[in-house]
């Protein structure tokens, strides 16, 4: 029974394919798309227009926050506590409250699964690298 998925899966996969259209990205301000191989430009739409970092920020501090962990400057067991401007935030959150403490590793889910802005902006105190504020 496995197999037969297996098989599907594949079929689909491959039937699947997805051709850069000009309705590829019909609700996107801005989109591009690179083959990684080749650095072709294979779909843009207003690429080269400015517009608000929105989750790349998150992302960003994602990767840095990961980088400490590696580093062993940060543990994911480490605890945080939640500020008034973190509790405060606007756009998407999780709707955290000040003074409430959470660990790394939940605040990093809360940012990698529901993109809370609140989720990545925690008290100056709580943690400090190299003079940038983490989470």
């Amino acid at each position: 029974m496995k197999k037969i998925w297996l098989v599907i899966m594949t079929f689909c996969l491959f039937m699947g394919t997805v051709y850069a259209e000009e309705d590829y990205a019909p609700g996107a301000k801005s989109a591009i798309l690179v083959d990684s191989a080749t650095g072709e430009v294979l779909y843009e739409k207003n690429a080269d227009e400015a517009l608000a970092p929105a989750s790349m920020t998150k992302l960003g501090s994602m990767l840095v926050i990961m980088e400490a962990i590696d580093n062993g400057n940060l543990s994911l067991d480490d605890e945080v506590t939640i500020s008034e401007e973190a509790a405060n935030m606007g756009g998407s959150q999780v709707f955290l409250e000040a003074g409430e403490v959470y660990k790394v590793h939940d605040l990093l889910k809360g940012v990698a699964i529901a993109s809370g802005n609140d989720a990545v902006v925690t008290k100056k105190q709580s943690l400090v690298i190299s003079e940038e504020i983490i989470i």
